[in-house]
């Protein structure tokens, strides 16, 4: 059971649990995600239209971005601000998942609600993600800035 669970044998997993499992479940998908987060970055970044019919556009696709960067910057370049976005990532899952946990139980015990209802977990969910977002949003600052950087390296 995601959330609270009243059980009767009162076998709920304890705050912390709960805090390392978002922080694994952080930490796994960020290793997995950043280097399509590095070239969505660029993406963003670059001034020119995503087109090979643009001859300024240093990038113009998936493929040929990360051949680009894997010839002039090697393969590190996916991970660059990867410190950063882990820290982020390991932040945002403990805080999520540990407010949603706390959430559900304060509408279990302060509330004719069941905790176990779909629009109390999607409202639950919400502010959960929501907590960790004003959370984790400064280190979220620095990893974009990171990942941003190609070479040569900029001045922020």
């Amino acid at each position: 059971m995601v959330g609270y669970d009243p059980k009767p044998d009162g076998r709920n997993n304890t705050k912390f649990q709960v805090a390392v499992a978002g922080s694994v479940s952080g930490l796994v998908t960020r290793a997995l995600i950043s280097p399509f987060d590095v070239i969505k970055i660029r993406f963003q970044l670059q001034h020119e239209r995503l087109s090979r019919s643009d001859p300024n556009a240093k990038y113009h696709g998936i493929l040929q971005a990360s051949r680009q960067i894997l010839q002039e910057e090697g393969l590190t370049a996916f991970w660059k601000g990867h410190i950063p976005a882990q820290i982020l990532s390991i932040g945002y899952g403990a805080v999520q998942f540990l407010s949603f946990e706390m959430l559900t139980e304060l509408v279990h015990r302060g509330s004719v609600y069941d905790a176990r209802e779909f629009s109390v977990h999607f409202v639950c969910g919400g502010l959960a993600a929501c907590m960790a977002t004003l959370t984790v949003h400064p280190v979220d600052v620095l990893r974009t800035r990171f990942a941003a950087q190609g070479e040569p390296k900029t001045e922020s």
